[in-house]
């Protein structure tokens, strides 16, 4: 699909949202997978997985972080935009550009302690108690999601055809 403000940034901003997108479905699918085979070795077997409610729970913590990013390459968080309606154009724009630019000055500090987190010595020996894997290797997500949501960010910043919020009209 081309749209007609397409530069290189919103295209790759787009493929990114896609992986992101389908990186989510092989989650989903791993959770389904694990749960019903937890189930099964429950009920059945007589025998549960006992490994099966932890990784649970990391695979929904991706999803989630990857479900945010994609969200923000969409730009569909809530927004409460019952006064910039009532505002000129002109100012739609600034408080567009300055909500725009205070998201990304977030995602940067979160990144910035993120990555000093995962720095910090006492993560390198925090393991999950079932699966006996060290712990970083699930909370890489959270400096993964930064680096993603700040990509999808830069390209809203840059793509000339989001000048504005869109605001919902009565019909919706």
């Amino acid at each position: 699909m081309y749209f007609p403000q397409d530069t290189w940034l919103t295209k790759a901003s787009r493929q990114l949202a896609r992986a992101e997108q389908l990186l989510c479905n092989v989650l989903i699918i791993a959770f389904s997978a694990l749960l019903i085979a937890n189930v099964f070795a429950r009920y059945v077997l007589n025998s549960p997985l006992f490994f099966a409610n932890e990784l649970a729970v990391y695979i929904l913590i991706w999803m989630a972080f990857l479900a945010i990013s994609i969200a923000i390459h969409n730009d569909q968080h809530v927004r409460l935009t019952m006064l910039i309606a009532i505002l000129p154009k002109a100012a739609q724009r600034v408080c567009y550009w300055l909500t725009e630019l205070i998201c990304l000055a977030i995602m940067v500090t979160v990144l910035w302690y993120a990555i000093a987190w995962l720095r910090s010595p006492s993560i390198h020996y925090d393991i999950a108690i079932t699966l006996d894997w060290p712990k970083w290797h699930f909370y890489l997500i959270v400096p993964l999601f930064c680096v993603t949501s700040i990509f999808h960010l830069i390209a809203r910043l840059f793509d000339r055809s989001r000048a504005g919020f869109v605001l919902a009209n009565d019909e919706e």
